[in-house]
């Protein structure tokens, strides 16, 4: 007589945001201080096209075009060229998770898990180009051009 071992639906599902849980845990030497809980976005700020922005640092980002909105598993701009200083906010869009992650190490901005409607923003400080991506979806990636 053949038997099937079942495991039970909630602890399928517990096992499962485990490990979505474990992929997304913030870079322990993170000292950006950003998340989207401290980006300080009101929740119905609405998507900005991409531009060259030039926001003051700590300042709430502008209608110059500093949003990235995540959509469709895409970043949109996949592309984002700013002048230093600028903050940077990330919107997910998606009705799935996703992260914004550095993709060099040491990792110098990690979202961590975002839900749909969550945010996320970085001040980038020094010029040069920051290639990122989604670790729940790797082939998510974009960049960011500072000048």
């Amino acid at each position: 007589m053949w038997y099937r071992t079942q495991q039970s639906v909630p602890g399928a599902a517990m096992g499962f945001l485990f490990l979505v849980l474990a992929g997304c845990a913030v870079n322990g030497d993170d000292t950006t201080g950003n998340s989207a809980v401290q980006s300080g976005m009101p929740a119905g700020a609405s998507a900005m096209s991409a531009g060259t922005a030039d926001t003051a640092e700590g300042a709430a980002p502008s209608a110059a075009g500093n949003q990235i909105v995540i959509d469709n598993f895409s970043f949109n701009p996949p592309r984002l060229t700013v002048t230093a200083g600028t903050q940077v906010t990330w919107v997910n869009h998606d009705d799935v998770p996703h992260t914004v992650t550095h993709s060099v190490k040491p990792m110098l901005f990690n979202s961590g898990t975002m839900d749909s409607d969550d945010r996320f923003s970085h001040v980038f400080k020094t010029p040069g180009t920051y290639d990122y991506f989604c670790v729940l979806h790797p082939r998510m990636t974009a960049q960011i051009v500072v000048k």
